[in-house]
């Protein structure tokens, strides 16, 4: 098959850009932690982190899947229940990686020796292993996934990096180390400070430099030791070090090293044992997640990652007294639902979570993942009371966003506009983070259109309710890849049935577009031989649309019946089901409309992507480090992305992504190269460690959203596109430490703001919720400084660092319990490097179960959320 035009020179592009790095990169120590590592050492067969994790997560799932298949479930093969783990699961598996990685990457972690094992930190380093052990336990059995998830890839990484970084292979032990989390089996000692471990070597690959007594193959005859890393801390005279060319530590004596994190010499002097380390860290990690599994339980352990779970069903629903006709469509609705994934009787039980809300009372939260249970709790809603128009919807939608699992689908029944509209930009930073969806599904209370109909009568009278009230609404939305629809209470229960059609599994999107104005405008689409079911859901008014397949045929929308789809027109939405069999093929959708709609087509498919925006991290160790939040505009970042849901023996070819804006205007090709060392690459057809990475040369100054673009292995074409709508941003918030949150105790939370814009006043805020963040104060201060340099100023257990290149004045307004609030006031004309450092001291109380804090900052023009869970 011909590669696209210019592919071959992005590929080299690649290639230099790796080459440059290394010679810029600081020292490396642990496994390498992701495929980009890989490239960056050229070492294309070495065992990374990312891979070890993923493949034993997935191993060990299947051995659990196929234990309960042989009591309870059908007659899948193996080959079907594997491509049907669905998305949720390879998003959790994400999750797992990516806190493995970040302990090479945050500056608490990634010089420290007892999280990697090093400078024969063993004591201190398998205190930390427990402790991540009973934190994941706590979690678990809290269903707080997300927590687990982050504290089981720490756990790993360390778990990891002892194969590597200890000389246990070197010493001949064909199984792992148990004691390493099970004090009650046999420990090793650990060779002490004046006990000499290594010998001089003088050559990249290092032979025999350990000495004798360290290569015992009798645990209790031998002696344990780690190399040490750099000058953090000092080598002794006679100890061994890490090793490899980015070592500062292999100069000293003894000199060489004994690493085995790649098969390269130029990084590994024992890079000869490094498949064996590789082998050894596989069993410890599955033989990790055996254990977690034996001890909660199978269903719980396939909750963790999400295995073959419908999507979560969360509702946020207005229970004043106009909303009795909606608050029954939820209830039939979710009931037809129920019934249907029961029929199926597939997967796992789902996440069922509702959020009521009434003015002034947001909640509580009601979640399970029992059916009737989550009956029970819409039977008991009841719509009463109200009165004035606006309600607590915002606080509702951040409620159930924060209970809800990634890459959930919110809906949202009102008919009233926000009162809590300040939480706009905390709401929607939450959402993109999550990869949550919210649709809102709006009617209008008929009192308020006779009050208002009162009101424009009476000449006297200056209340009025504002036409784009719900602008909040359509916004957040907009955002999320989520639908605004408009209807009527006589309406609400047919106009409900796109929650039937936007949660079942396996979902995909084709293609999802809005604009804000009437126009006339043309859509390709393409269906794939891989697609099922495809619907395609149309908000707005039309004055003519028309469908037509890769044949030529068309046929009118706003028609009920054709040769191509069944249409169904209710107030305020068109919903469109294509008759099977769907003609695979470029269809296309011509419409002409009256003001603002959106068209979102999608289809019944195991084939989708993940993918994520990330930098080269020039720190202690190479690799792509993912960002956090929105990509910076104007500058260039890689795209990484993975394909799943691929059966084994179904390659397919994918070339590259196009950036779309919201109307669908292609913003910019890129153009995408493997994780894989093989120049036929771009072919997808494992299931784990194939990623596929572009450069993004410049990214978009304006929101866009990420469609993929490839062949299967027939020449058909391949499309699917991610709706969530990127929004880039001029200013960072970075996390720079993780705090280590332990019930009784205090703990801080450091950030970096960083202003990559032109100068403008911010105003930054800080809040958990849970309660437990308290900062001290009120302060407030002024301060003047010219040059560059650190200026520190301190209140207390307050730290503000600001890091400046042109002159600014800064003056810290007010800092009160409940609200960090700061305004940065940069007069200079020229875009300044702006760097503003703040401690956040939270107190976790003392309760019987885990904790999650959430602290998210939302900053004036710029939409970021960072979130702490613990």
């Amino acid at each position: 098959m011909g590669r696209p035009v210019g592919l071959g020179w992005h590929r080299r592009r690649l290639h230099w850009l790796a080459a440059a790095y290394l010679l810029i990169a600081w020292p490396c120590a642990g496994f390498l932690p992701d495929f980009w590592s890989r490239a960056l050492t050229l070492a294309w067969d070495s065992h990374t982190h990312q891979y070890i994790t993923e493949r034993a997560i997935l191993n060990v799932t299947m051995e659990t899947l196929a234990g309960i298949s042989r009591h309870q479930r059908g007659h899948d093969t193996q080959e079907q229940v594997k491509t049907g783990l669905g998305r949720a699961f390879w998003s959790a598996v994400g999750e797992v990686v990516k806190s493995n990685a970040a302990m090479d990457f945050l500056s608490t972690t990634r010089s420290d020796p007892v999280f990697h094992f090093d400078s024969e930190r063993v004591d201190g380093a398998t205190a930390v292993l427990r402790q991540a052990w009973s934190q994941t336990l706590l979690s678990v059995r809290a269903t707080q996934h997300q927590s687990a998830r982050r504290s089981l890839g720490q756990l790993f990484h360390s778990l990891q990096d002892f194969y590597s970084h200890s000389n246990w292979v070197e010493m001949g032990q064909r199984d792992i180390y148990h004691h390493l989390l099970q004090p009650e089996e046999t420990a090793v000692p650990v060779a002490q400070e004046a006990t000499l471990t290594c010998m001089e070597c003088f050559s990249a690959t290092c032979r025999g430099n350990l000495m004798p007594r360290l290569t015992q193959r009798q645990p209790h005859l031998g002696l344990l030791t780690t190399g040490y890393f750099s000058d953090n801390p000092s080598k002794p005279e006679g100890k061994c070090s890490h090793g490899g060319i980015l070592d500062s530590s292999r100069r000293m004596g003894a000199k060489g090293g004994i690493n085995k994190d790649s098969t390269s010499p130029l990084f590994s002097p024992h890079h000869y044992l490094h498949l064996e380390a590789a082998r050894l860290a596989s069993e410890a990690t599955m033989a990790v997640l055996k254990d977690l599994r034996d001890t909660v339980g199978h269903a719980p352990f396939l909750r963790l990652f999400s295995v073959q779970q419908p999507p979560a069903l969360v509702f946020v629903i207005d229970t004043t007294g106009s909303m009795f006709e909606e608050i029954n469509a939820a209830r039939l609705r979710a009931l037809a639902i129920i019934q249907g994934r029961a029929e199926s009787s597939a997967g796992q039980p789902g996440t069922y979570l509702l959020v009521p809300f009434h003015d002034p009372e947001v909640g509580p939260v009601y979640e399970t993942d029992d059916p009737e249970q989550f009956m029970g709790y819409l039977e008991d809603l009841m719509a009463l009371g109200g009165g004035d128009e606006p309600e607590m919807s915002l606080s509702a939608i951040q409620l159930a966003l924060t209970h809800s699992p990634p890459l959930s689908e919110i809906f949202v029944f009102t008919d009233a506009s926000p009162k809590d509209a300040h939480l706009f930009s905390s709401v929607k930073a939450l959402t993109l983070e999550k990869q949550c969806k919210v649709t809102f599904l709006l009617t209008e209370d008929p009192s308020h259109k006779r009050a208002a109909a009162r009101r424009r009568r009476s000449k006297r009278s200056r209340e009025h309710l504002s036409p784009d009230r719900f602008s909040l609404y359509s916004a957040l939305s907009a955002a999320s890849g989520g639908l605004t629809v408009f209807t009527t209470n006589a309406q609400i229960h047919k106009v409900s049935a796109i929650v039937e059609d936007i949660t079942v599994a396996d979902k995909v999107t084709l293609l999802h577009v809005e604009s804000d104005s009437g126009v006339d405008v043309h859509h390709p689409f393409r269906v794939d031989r891989a697609m099922n079911r495809v619907i395609l859901h149309l908000t707005g008014t039309l004055r003519d649309c028309n469908l037509t397949d890769p044949s030529g045929v068309s046929q009118s929308l706003l028609a009920e019946d054709g040769p191509l789809a069944e249409c169904q027109s209710f107030e305020g939405l068109g919903r469109v089901r294509l008759l099977p069999p769907v003609e695979p093929g470029q269809w296309h959708l011509h419409a002409r409309t009256y003001g603002p709609f959106t068209f979102n087509i999608i289809g019944d498919s195991s084939v989708d992507f993940l993918y994520y925006f990330a930098t080269v991290a020039n720190e202690t160790h190479p690799g792509l480090s993912r960002v956090e939040g929105s990509p910076i505009a104007g500058v260039p970042t890689f795209l990484v992305l993975t394909v799943k849901g691929l059966a084994s023996n179904a390659e397919a070819y994918f070339s590259h992504v196009t950036l779309l804006a919201a109307n669908g205007e292609s913003l910019q090709k890129v153009w995408l190269n493997s994780s894989s060392s093989s120049s036929s690459s771009l072919s997808v057809h494992s299931y784990v460690g194939e990623e596929l990475v572009g450069v993004v040369d410049l990214v978009p100054r304006v929101p866009f959203c990420v469609r993929l673009s490839g062949r299967d292995v027939s020449g058909n074409k391949l499309e699917r596109v991610s709706t969530e709508m990127i929004e880039p941003t001029h200013v960072q918030i970075r996390l720079v430490s993780v705090p280590r949150l332990v019930p009784g105790h205090s703990t801080t939370v450091h950030f970096d703001v960083l202003n990559h814009g032109p100068a403008r006043l911010f105003n930054l805020t800080a809040a958990d919720d849970r309660g437990y963040l308290h900062p001290s104060g009120p302060h407030s201060c002024d301060y003047q400084w010219l040059g560059t340099g650190l200026v520190f100023t301190k209140w207390n257990s307050t730290t503000i660092m600001t890091q400046l290149k042109y002159f600014m004045w800064t003056r810290l307004l007010k800092y009160t319990a409940a609200l960090s609030s700061f305004q940065l006031l940069l007069p200079s004309p020229n875009p300044p490097s702006l760097n503003l450092r703040t401690t956040l001291a939270i107190s976790v109380p003392l309760f019987g179960f885990i904790l999650e804090v959430s602290v998210w900052m939302c900053l004036f023009g710029c939409q970021y959320n960072t979130r702490l869970k613990r």
